[in-house]
């Protein structure tokens, strides 16, 4: 629709400008721009971002306020002692893009702009929306908005049209029009393809699509996480990515579908593998169709238009998809996927990013910066000639030749783990008695917890002595465990009100923050050491430290807690006549029994009044520290265990290729974490036990996506209890669960990007769960991965 430049124009109240020169490096170098440029753009906005130069800026600015043209144009040039008429000549083309582009408006729609931009989704997490509640927003658009919507466990895609009631019919026509259009198609490819048709119709009298959620990432997520593996088994995994779209395009174009729309967000790649294409808005097809209409325009980004849409669109005329158009876009695609680099040097102003587009020289790979590729390279420079006839006969013919491409053989293939040992050879240094931490007071405190102080030391060095068949390691282990006994005497031996683990909070029962811990600790290590009486010892204490004084269920500092204490215990005794085993059975078992009659009072998961789902403090923890307790005791589980299983997998919210789960249940509901205590990554802990423990396969697929959410989840910070450490430790039970020896690259990967953090916890280095003792002892489980444990909460796998 043509905007008219008559009247006053202001800038949209959603317009960014930022300086191209305050860009992030990368986001710079894939813009062609001059020192002092400017960016702009539109977050919610189909049309891309814009770079104008300063005077250009200046110009703009004018229109922070509502002026006419002429009038903006006016006091940019008496500013700058210009001649009026020669500016609005020069400046008439810029005004007209950006009104075309929505980065100016007309004063009397600024208002309902303002409205739209501060409105947020139409249809908010917690929403009831056509049968079922919307569980998260994936985008919000000027004209659409997408959300996950759950419905009696299932999940869907809605695609809803959020244009103002009141606007121009036309546009609301327009609208109900693209929605019938990609309905068409959806229900024409039948989930083969594309998602699965489930509804479509009006809401609120606004069109709507339901479809099926893919469990996926887009093209340009899978491709980057390929790259990282270096060598063949990386080039192996960007083939295999480059064979699957290619052969899911040549299978569209088979059913006579052209997708019109090919970019990296449109092509999502399942954790199978399996690639999924969405957007058909508009898609067109091969011949005519008696049921399919055919777009009127072109969607897609220039950065994968074919030279004749580019040609085209220069002469400002009109082309249609075509089947030979297609194939250069996927190959264009293919080769930004395989190098992370796009196959020209890009100019980004429109008119001259066409240009290069018609008539550019395409790079090698060596000048994107990816190793030489002569096989493939020669594949997708035919399917990208700028002459369509020179190209493959068709996507079919395209994608068999990418079939007979070889992975380069003489390519060194990567080690499968090689990192900086630092962390782990400071953490040992500072460990013995002649180190910083054996010399310190530990303080602040907690100066004995197994969370903070000297019995998570006790902890680490036990499993480095463990993973290295170390005797030193083990008596620098022993060494801990004794003074963490000593160190229980003091007032900060497992409070500090300052970081808020106080008496009312931790109570005096759990082996995470009380003395119970400390006794839970020496009986680990003497059982290591072969030590039985000191063994006794230790385990007739941690029964008589945890008769009372438990806060609550949960697994940090409830009956929970107790109940894993008393299992990690156990699983490490041998037979030795003089430990009691029945007072460390029955203290399990009350723990247990206790818990439960709590839990089957409750309400469903959804209902009841505990606010936390997550392994630390939630029902995930409650859940967990029964399954383990039956395994290792051999006790039968609580009746609720299986009812309360199914209640939190109907929790989970996809993400990508995974699953993750609200931190709290009534309050933030959307608001998540992949790490350990109230995040994803618990989770797989607990759907891989449950799996082993109860056998339903549904169990497994639950910890599978739970394990792709811990690996795909970008936030930092290197510890146990919230960060990459934890993470990497859920992949590792994960790869040692499934067999799958790619969730233990994943592992080693996560262990790398947490050496490169530089979060560290200063004020407690030698913490187990907050600070980077926790990254040091994973470091030497993954030397020996098959035998690695998340300290103090899984049981060695090798009982």
């Amino acid at each position: 629709m043509t905007n008219s430049l008559a009247g006053l124009l202001v800038l949209n109240p959603d317009v960014i400008v930022v300086p191209v020169d305050e860009l992030p490096d990368d986001t710079k170098s894939q813009i062609d721009h001059d020192p002092g440029d400017y960016a702009l753009s539109r977050p919610q906005a189909r049309t891309g971002s814009k770079v104008i130069d300063a005077d250009a800026a200046a110009l703009v600015s004018r229109f922070s306020q509502p002026r006419s043209v002429s009038e903006a144009v006016i006091l940019f040039a008496r500013e700058r002692e210009l001649d009026p008429m020669a500016v609005l000549e020069g400046a008439h083309a810029l005004v007209r893009t950006l009104v075309d582009g929505g980065f100016l408006l007309r004063s009397d729609a600024v208002d309902d702009a303002r409205r739209h931009t501060a409105q947020g989704p139409l249809y908010p997490v917690g929403t009831p929306l056509l049968g079922g509640t919307v569980q998260r927003t994936l985008a919000v658009l000027e004209d659409t908005e997408l959300a996950v919507l759950g419905r009696d466990g299932a999940a869907s895609v809605v695609k809803i049209d959020r244009t103002a009631v009141g606007v121009d019919p036309s546009v609301r026509a327009m609208m109900a029009a693209r929605v019938r259009h990609e309905a068409a198609y959806l229900a024409h490819l039948d989930g083969t393809i594309a998602p699965r048709l489930v509804n479509t119709g009006a809401h609120d009298d606004r069109c709507y699509i339901e479809m099926e959620l893919v469990h996926g990432v887009d093209a340009a997520a899978a491709a980057a996480e390929a790259r990282t593996s270096e060598g063949e088994p990386g080039r192996h995994a960007l083939l295999g990515l480059a064979r699957q779209i290619a052969r899911a395009y040549s299978n569209l174009h088979q059913r006579g579908v052209l997708h019109g729309d090919v970019h990296p967000r449109n092509v999502l790649i399942e954790s199978s593998g399996l690639v999924r294409l969405v957007d058909f808005g508009v898609a067109s097809t091969t011949a005519p169709h008696e049921l399919l209409p055919t777009a009127t325009v072109r969607g897609g980004i220039p950065f994968f238009f074919e030279p004749e849409l580019a040609r085209s669109s220069l002469a400002r005329t009109s082309v249609f998809a075509s089947e030979a158009g297609e194939q250069y876009a996927v190959a264009a695609l293919l080769w930004f996927l395989v190098t992370g680099s796009y196959c020209q040097q890009f100019r980004l102003g429109r008119d001259a990013m066409l240009e290069d587009i018609a008539t550019g020289a395409l790079r090698s790979f060596a000048e994107c910066g990816a190793a030489p590729w002569p096989a493939l390279e020669a594949v997708l420079t035919r399917a990208l000639a700028k002459d369509p006839r020179l190209r493959f006969a068709s996507m079919d013919e395209f994608s068999n030749a990418l079939e007979s491409v070889d992975t380069p053989q003489h390519e060194a293939k990567s080690a499968r783990w090689c990192a900086s040992r630092a962390p782990l050879d400071e953490a040992i240094a500072s460990a013995t008695p002649e180190g910083a931490w054996w010399n310190s007071t530990l303080t602040p405190g907690p100066a004995a917890s197994i969370t903070y102080g000297a019995a998570g030391i006790a902890m680490g060095m036990l499993h480095i002595a463990q993973r290295r068949n170390e005797a030193t390691a083990l008596a620098v282990s022993d060494l801990w465990a004794r003074r963490a006994l000593r160190e229980s005497r003091r007032d900060d031996a497992f409070h500090n009100a300052a970081i808020q683990i106080t008496p009312e909070v931790v109570g005096g029962a759990s082996p995470f923050h009380a003395v119970s811990g400390v006794h839970a600790v020496a009986a680990l290590v003497a059982a290591a050491q072969g030590d039985p009486v000191s063994q006794a010892e230790a385990v007739a204490e941690f029964v008589a430290s945890t008769g009372d004084g438990s806060t609550g269920l949960d697994l940090t500092v409830g009956l929970s807690s107790v109940a894993l204490g008393a299992a990690l215990i156990l699983d490490e005794l041998g037979p030795v006549p003089s430990i009691d085993v029945a007072a460390l059975r029955a203290r399990g078992d009350q723990a247990i029994a206790s818990m439960w009659c709590d839990l089957d009072a409750r309400p469903s998961i959804a209902k009841a009044d505990i606010e936390y789902l997550g392994i630390a403090h939630g029902w995930a923890g409650f859940l967990y520290a029964s399954l383990l307790w039956s395994e290792r005791s051999g006790s039968d589980l609580p009746e609720g265990v299986e009812r309360r299983l199914t209640e939190l997998a109907r929790l989970a919210m996809p993400t990508g290729r995974g699953a993750e789960w609200p931190w709290m249940l009534h309050r933030g509901s959307q608001m998540t974490m992949p790490g350990w205590c109230n995040g994803t990554c618990g989770y797989v802990f607990l759907w891989n036990l449950a799996h082993r423990r109860v056998g339903r396969t549904e169990y497994a697929a639950l910890a599978d996506r739970a394990a792709w959410h811990a690996w795909e989840a970008p936030e930092p910070g290197p510890s146990l209890c919230c960060g990459l450490s934890g993470r990497a430790y859920s992949l590792l039970n994960h790869y040692r669960h499934t067999g799958d020896a790619q969730w233990r690259a994943r592992a080693e990967q996560l262990a790398h990007r947490a050496l490169g953090d530089p979060d560290q916890n200063d004020q407690f280095p030698h913490s187990l769960y907050k600070g980077r003792l926790g990254l040091a002892i994973l470091l030497a489980d993954l030397d020996c991965p098959e035998e690695s444990s998340m300290p103090f909460f899984e049981p060695s796998p090798r009982r």
